[in-house]
Formats: structure tokens, sequence, C-alpha cells
């Protein structure tokens, strides 16, 4: 049965072929190939499409909610996106933008400024990060014009508003539906809707259909109507050698972000593409100075000078890349000259490490390649995240050099946190990805009593945090870095590098210098 069942599928199969081919007897006649309108995702899983109340959100995540603004990262401004003409008080208390006319929910409801009022309400009561905008005292409209009333200015508020976090929910549907109710059931304003069938199905895919009313005014992209194709299928949950194989074969035309083993296998492989669209992230160790080796600021300046970042690169097979700073190239409001000093100062510099060390009276006397000093030897221990060995062995590998005897203890990254917090370690590794500068700011010390860790730093924070002025801010972000870096309790280390793999024929996706993905121009060329 099953053979016969495939001899007319591949009888009809034929037929179909000829006929697709014009069928006129006309030799090299041939129709045009029939446009692609759906495309085939592997995203992370979503969990919903009222993002106010996401935690965490998946790379396709804007599709059915479109932020109201957009960073540029090349100019370090807001720029238009639903909303227009994003404008700061001088003294920063208040925010206006206008809501222009002619924007349609996929319902087919107009959108309005009220919707803009209620949605950023909404975000106040039930955001996870509702902090970085709850700045914001009250709302006034006028007409088309939204004013945002501020206790103060944030910086914070300024990143959520480009980001896919806050989105645009018809005040309707928010008076009307429960929380819970508009996880999957609300129609944020956005390029794609869940379809009415199967618009999600638990635990493995979501459908969406393109919202043909959309439209924007992004002057980053060509595309500001409808995009390209009619209908989106985001699969999650699969293993990656299905995602990497189904990519290969072209039965899946997108993976948006892929390991390291799907970078490795995916690499030169026929049509596909691989696009670096790292996330900013800033991985870097924190350094003990109550209780360990490391309360000598030579030993630290001198483990700072023996680390190459460089084979990190290597080793991790292109999977990182090096930093010099706290907030590195791709994050909002980064101070360049920071970097360069770092690396004028405290980069690959062996010889230099040495002086130190000698000079501080850290000498092997015995000749095992372990400096000791007053019955001390050289000895830490790295607290480092767990099945992560590379770069940890390759670090011990490159203190050895100098005369450091480096033990390494894998944890959970929160134990790492809890230890450090307790001031029960010698040094940990932690990692910040975010793209505004005040969360790693307000985050990174894990041990309270390191020395910088103070009111002073603290205040500066604030004043970073609060102050309109671009151009001020990426000053200040300079200075309070160059004062953490007084103690070198803090250093730098790399990025982790990520990467989107498409189908060759799937054009227009662009990774922004801030690592962000813009897809609004995505279509197909056969």
């Amino acid at each position: 049965m099953k053979k016969k069942l495939l001899a007319i599928a591949l009888i009809f199969a034929m037929v179909f072929s000829m006929v697709a081919c014009g069928g006129s007897g006309n030799e090299g006649d041939s129709a045009e190939p029939a446009e692609k309108t759906e495309l085939v995702v592997f995203d992370s899983e979503w969990y919903g499409v009222d993002s106010f109340q996401l935690d965490s959100s998946s790379g396709g995540q804007s599709w059915v909610g479109a932020p109201l603004f957009n960073w540029d990262p090349d100019n370090a401004q807001v720029v238009d996106n639903i909303c227009q003409g994003w404008t700061v008080a001088e003294d920063g208390s208040n925010v206006t933008f206008t809501v222009p006319e002619g924007l349609y929910y996929s319902t087919g409801e107009e959108v309005q400024p009220e919707d803009v009022k209620a949605s950023i309400e909404h975000g106040l009561e039930v955001s996870p990060y509702c902090d970085g905008y709850a700045n914001i005292e009250s709302i006034d409209i006028d007409g088309r014009t939204v004013k945002l009333n501020l206790t103060h200015f944030s910086s914070d508020m300024e990143y959520y508003f480009c980001a896919d976090f806050i989105c645009l929910i018809d005040k309707d549907e928010l008076d009307s539906m429960s929380n819970d109710e508009l996880m999957w059931g609300c129609h944020p304003y956005g390029p794609y809707r869940l379809a009415d069938e199967n618009g999600y199905v638990s635990g493995s895919e979501v459908n969406l259909v393109r919202n043909d009313n959309y439209k924007t005014f992004n002057p980053l992209v060509e595309t500001n109507g409808p995009w390209a194709f009619e209908k989106i299928k985001c699969r999650f949950n699969v293993e990656e050698f299905t995602e990497t194989e189904e990519l290969k074969s072209g039965s899946a035309d997108l993976i948006m972000s892929t390991s390291k083993d799907q970078r490795l296998e995916l690499e030169g492989s026929e049509g596909v593409e691989l696009i670096n669209a790292s996330y900013p992230c800033t991985n870097y160790v924190e350094l003990n100075t109550d209780n360990s080796i490391f309360s000598d600021i030579n030993v630290r300046k001198a483990f700072a000078l023996a680390i190459d970042r460089d084979e990190f690169q290597e080793v991790s097979e292109g999977g990182l890349t090096p930093t010099y700073s706290m907030i590195i190239d791709t994050m909002q409001c980064f101070n360049a000259d920071v970097k360069a000093w770092f690396q004028e100062n405290y980069s690959y510099n062996p010889d230099k490490a040495i002086e130190l060390l000698e000079e501080s009276g850290w000498v092997d006397t015995d000749g095992d390649g372990i400096r000791e000093k007053d019955g001390e030897t050289l000895s830490f221990t790295f607290l480092a995240w767990t099945d992560w060995t590379v770069i940890p062995e390759a670090m011990a590998n490159q203190l050895a050099q100098v005369g450091f005897d480096m033990s390494i203890e894998a944890l959970d990254w929160n134990y790492i946190h809890e230890r450090c917090n307790s001031d029960d370690y010698d040094m940990g590794i932690a990692g910040l990805a975010w793209a505004e500068p005040i969360l790693i700011f307000n985050i990174c010390y894990y041990d309270n009593n390191a020395p910088g860790n103070d009111e002073t730093y603290r205040k500066m924070v604030k004043e970073i945090a609060s102050e309109p002025d671009t151009e001020k801010r990426v000053e200040k972000i300079g200075e309070i870095q160059m004062r953490m870096f007084e103690n070198m309790n803090i250093i730098p280390l790399f990025m982790d590098n990520e990467y989107t793999a498409t189908r060759t024929e799937l054009k227009g996706i662009v990774a922004k210098a801030d690592g962000t993905l813009s897809t609004a121009d995505m279509h197909w060329e056969a």
C-alpha cells in the first residue's frame, strides 16, 4: 500500500513539474517561481504577547509588539518608530512626543494617544522592569501630544521606550481583559499578530499573521509599511541538531540565536549566512581585596597585566571578543577614552606583571614556579561558571607564566554571587548583559566591602542616570569607570559573541552597532 501511494505521488510530482515548467514544448520557457510568503524561524520560547508582563524576551518579540521609539546607536539618540518627536525638557522634568494619526491595530482599531497612556500605566502596574520608568509621575494628553511628567530624568526610561518591554496595547483591551487574558489574548501594535487558529501552541510554536495596517516612521529602515512576509512560524524548544539540519536543507529560514556548536557546524555551509548579532554583555572578574592575595594592589594590577584576552578569543574558537572597559563598544553612551586608557595601561604585558610582583616582594624562592612572600604562596581560587572550563584553564596557564597558582572551583552563577557577597572568595566571574549602562553600574559590585563600592560611587551612578544630555552622560560614564579602575578590583575580560543564522536568500536582516537585529526590511530573493 505504501509503495502504491509513493508511486502515485511520484507520478503526480512529474506531471506537476511539467506544468510548472510551462508545458508548451518551448525549450527553456519556464514560469517565475512562486513568491515566498511564509518564514519558518527557530526562536527562544515565547511566554506571551503582552510584553509588559514578561521578564525575558524572545528574538522575535517585537514582531507582535513594536517599540514606541528606536535607539540609533550610530548617533546615540532616540529616533521615531510608532510615535514621533521624542523631546526631553532641558531640565529633565518632562518628555513630550506625538502619536500620529492613521495607525491601526490588526483589529482595525485606530491607535489613540489614550492607548499610550493606558499602556504605560499598565506597565507601571505589572512589569518586572517598571523601576526603569517609575520616574513617570503623571501623563497628560493634549490632542495627539503625550507629555510624561517626571520626578527626574532617567536614562533607564529612555532605554525602555526603545526596547520591546514597552509596547502599545489598545486601551479597550486593557480595560476589558484580566492580566492572564492579556498575556495571550491582546493585540499589541506591531507588524504581526497571533493567527486565529493555533496562534500559540504551548511549549512548541507561535504562528503569526501579518498586520496589513502596520505603519511606522523609523528612519533607520526602508520598510515603514506592512512587512514582506504574510506569515511567520516561530518554533522553539527544538533540538539544536534539528535546527541546524533544517536550516541547511532549506526547510527552515532563520535561527535567531545559534550556539557555539551550531555556529561552527554552519560556518561555510552552502546556502547559509551567519550574522554577528551579539547583544551587549560585559563579562568581568571581581577580586577580593580583604581576605586574599589581592589585598595587595600590585598583585591585582599584575593579574590584569598577565591576562591575554586574544588567546581567550582563540581558544573559544571565535566565541568571544576581548573587552577593556565595563561599558563596552556596543552599549549606549560608550566612552572610547576609557577603553583606550585600559588597553594602553592594562592589556597583556607579562613583563610588567613580573616587575610589579617583584616590587611587592613576591619571588619564587624554591624554583617551583610559584611566587611566595612571608611564607604565603601567590595562590588563589577562581570561582568559575559550571561547565565553563576553556577560559579558566587558559587563564590559569597564563598566570602560571608570571608565578600565580590558580585553582578553579565551578559553581552556578547565583552561588558565585552569594560567595562574593559574603566575602568568601578570592576571585569570581560575573556577567551582565544589558545595553543601558545604569543597570551595569547598579549591579556590578557583588562584594559589599569592595573598595570603590561606596556612597560616592552610588551618587555618581544616580547623577549619570538623571543626566538628560547624552554627551554629558558619556563623559560621566567615563569618569565613573576611571574611578573604578583606580582600585583595580573589577577587571573587564570579554563579551560573548552571538550569531543569527539565515538562508542566504533571506535578505535585509541587519545587525546594528549595538548588536540588536533590524528585521523590518527582511525579504526573499530567490
